[in-house]
């Protein structure tokens, strides 16, 4: 069952021999096996670890475009506050004038 043929002609000694080649050779076997494995392991934890990058990628992109617009709208509100403040000092002219035109009747 060993796949040794006992039929041979052996010399002194070579029957270990062909035992310790054989079991040599399954143990190589068994570490080659675990090599793969490992690989496998290793290729999974790779492409998970690529999957996680792409979608903080995503993420970041995301985060910056959220703040992009954000940006925006702060300068869109400091537009309309600048036009506020104006129509204000506008309508302060305005009614300052009216009062004085008030006063002088």
């Amino acid at each position: 069952s060993s796949g040794i043929n006992a039929e041979w002609p052996l010399r002194p000694g070579m029957k270990e021999e062909l035992l310790k080649a054989e079991f040599e050779k399954k143990e190589l076997e068994r570490r080659f096996r675990l090599t793969e494995d490992e690989l496998d392991n290793q290729s999974t934890v790779r492409n998970d670890l690529k999957k996680k990058s792409i979608n903080l990628t995503v993420e970041d992109e995301r985060i910056k475009d959220d703040m992009k617009s954000q940006v925006q709208s702060i300068n869109e509100m400091e537009e309309l506050i600048q036009l506020i403040d104006k129509r204000y000092e506008e309508l302060e002219l305005d009614y300052n004038e009216t009062m004085e035109d008030l006063n002088a009747l």
